[in-house]
């Protein structure tokens, strides 16, 4: 019987360990995808400033550009959005 116990304490300690060890490494992969994210969303924030001053600056010439420009940075941030979840 105590051989069992033996067992099952060492099995217990074993899968806690493993459950440790997952652990740390999930936080570490939500730490960098978090920073990963400040910069994309760095980069995504100028894009938008840009195709906000680029829309107020348009005239007629110039509406299908800043209208690929919006919709493109429209695009990136759906992405964006959709893979933060």
């Amino acid at each position: 019987m105590s051989e069992i116990t033996s067992e099952l304490k060492h099995d217990f300690k074993s899968a806690l360990e493993s459950l440790q060890t997952l652990r740390d490494e999930v936080r570490l992969k939500l730490h960098l995808a978090s920073m990963d994210a400040k910069d994309e969303w760095s980069k995504l924030e100028v894009d938008l400033d840009e195709a906000s001053n680029d829309a107020k600056a348009a005239t007629a010439e110039t509406r299908v550009e800043v209208a690929k420009k919006l919709d493109a940075a429209a695009k990136r941030l759906e992405e964006f959005s959709r893979n933060l979840l």
